[in-house]
């Protein structure tokens, strides 16, 4: 159950079998069914989930209904609201499973506790943390300065896999348009 964790981790920095265990001693196994909600928007993000398997969508919703996705998480993501989980405000965001999901999840004190004490995870997390802003940051770059089709393009060339596990209206969504412009970048972009 926690292999996937592991090599997670170690892709980044090595860590001891004795390090991993009390690190494992802080995350909980949880499923999700497709559907199921691992936090909502207007509560607060009271837990980090590392989803061991499955597909899982973050969006916002808005007061009229639009939904506003910002990104897909798949295995081997982390998600949560972190400025909620840290400031315990409020998430803006909703987290939904798009497939079956397993998660590894631990609460705000489990986490802070093995951040702080195991020196690897530690090591880890602020890595992870620090390429996460910079990949944020470039995404709201690219999203003002790329044409839908062009996000879409560099979509697929990053993740090809993606269109066969998201469904077109999410993917839609993500990108800033309409299903059906979708369906026309779709369909102009086949090869014969």
């Amino acid at each position: 159950m926690f292999q996937r964790l592991r090599s997670h981790i170690e892709a980044i920095t090595p860590i001891s079998d004795s390090e991993f265990a009390r690190l494992t001693a802080h995350f909980q196994r949880r499923t999700l069914k497709r559907k199921e909600h691992f936090y909502r928007q207007g509560a607060v993000c009271r837990a980090v989930g590392f989803i061991n398997k499955g597909c899982m969508r973050n969006y916002h919703l808005e007061e009229d209904g639009e939904e506003y996705i910002v990104n897909f998480a798949f295995e081997e993501w982390w998600v949560a609201d972190l400025q909620s989980f840290y400031l315990e405000i409020p998430s803006m965001f909703n987290v939904q499973a798009l497939e079956d999901c397993e998660l590894l999840v631990s609460s705000k004190r489990e986490f802070e506790t093995a951040v702080a004490r195991i020196a690897p995870f530690g090591e880890f997390y602020r890595a992870k943390i620090s390429r996460a802003y910079t990949t944020s940051t470039l995404n709201i770059v690219f999203e003002r300065s790329e044409t839908a089709e062009e996000r879409y393009n560099k979509l697929l060339a990053r993740t090809p896999w993606i269109v066969d596990r998201i469904p077109q209206r999410y993917l839609a969504s993500y990108l800033g348009i309409k299903p059906q412009s979708l369906s026309r970048i779709r369909k102009k972009n086949r090869r014969p």
